[in-house]
């Protein structure tokens, strides 16, 4: 057993980058789920910072690739240190928080990883997040979400 209970497989910690993107008053979250929690989730988009690349450089690159779209006025409100359980696994990771921007209309509520497993996508506001009652990850995110 590792630190805190967890069973450590990958002891590491990664960076990572999500992207609060709005629009009209709304946030676009990814959906998620874990199995061994039976539990569905949010999370905006992002992913891995490759070794070498700057955090705003990772999270312009994954958006496109995510969704097909460009991010503009891009903005780093937060770093946060999120240590995990997922599907059975501990991880910890640092996360790189930006808002951002898309360049055009997002025209389909889908999204694919790089491995091409495809996700959903929502617009959610504050209000439906809340009623929703799905955790928004990684936690303290939702308390950072801008008014308006």
């Amino acid at each position: 057993m590792g630190a805190g209970g967890f069973e450590l497989m990958a002891a590491h910690i990664r960076t990572k980058v999500r992207c609060l993107i709005k629009q009209q008053g709304q946030f676009l979250l990814a959906e998620g789920y874990d199995p061994t929690k039976n539990q569905h989730y949010l999370m905006p988009l992002g992913g891995s910072v490759d070794f070498g690349e700057r955090s705003e450089a990772a999270i312009r690159r994954e958006v496109l690739e995510e969704i097909g779209h460009e991010i503009q006025n891009l903005r780093l409100l937060q770093v946060i240190e999120n240590v995990f359980t997922f599907d059975g696994v501990a991880g910890h990771e640092i996360v790189f928080v930006y808002q951002a921007e898309l360049n055009a209309p997002l025209l389909h509520l889908r999204g694919v990883e790089s491995n091409g497993v495809e996700f959903n996508l929502r617009w959610l506001s504050r209000e439906e997040i809340r009623k929703l009652a799905w955790p928004v990850f990684p936690e303290g995110l939702l308390e950072m979400l801008p008014i308006v």
